[in-house]
């Protein structure tokens, strides 16, 4: 009896680690990077999630592997934090393709005049509903 209820649990074990290692998520990875200055090989490295209102707010978006697409919505959102639950409007939306030569990743600049909470979205536009990266950062004045 006993041996019988340690092999049962011993099968369960291994289909639950079968379960959580062969069922892995293959989702690409990816990350988004805010800096002040212009984006470079050299500034790359130089994040920051601070900025000041009006100012240049640079990003790259990086990807493991190629997008199917080739092409990707970046989505800004503002946190509202004044009511008593969290709520965001959407400030920046916008489409882009990836040329030949920068299939990994993307970079431009956006200003925010408003300080704030502020969330970036990376989405592939074949699956808008979940985002590929967020990242966030600050604006003040």
């Amino acid at each position: 009896m006993m041996k019988n209820l340690i092999t049962n649990f011993f099968l369960v074990f291994i289909l639950l680690l079968s379960v959580f290692t062969l069922t892995a998520c293959n989702k690409p990875k990816t990350i988004i990077l805010f800096n002040k200055e212009p984006i470079t090989k050299e500034t790359l490295l130089r994040n920051s999630t601070e900025f000041i209102a009006g100012k240049r707010i640079y990003y790259i978006f990086i990807t493991q592997k190629p997008l199917e697409t080739g092409m990707i919505r970046i989505r800004v959102l503002k946190r509202e934090e004044k009511v008593n639950y969290e709520t965001s409007k959407i400030v920046f939306s916008n489409d882009f393709r990836l040329s030949k030569d920068q299939i990994y990743y993307y970079n431009d600049y956006i200003v925010m005049n408003e300080a704030g909470t502020y969330c970036m979205e990376a989405y592939a536009k074949n699956n808008m509903e979940r985002p590929l990266a967020i990242a966030d950062f600050r604006v003040k004045r």
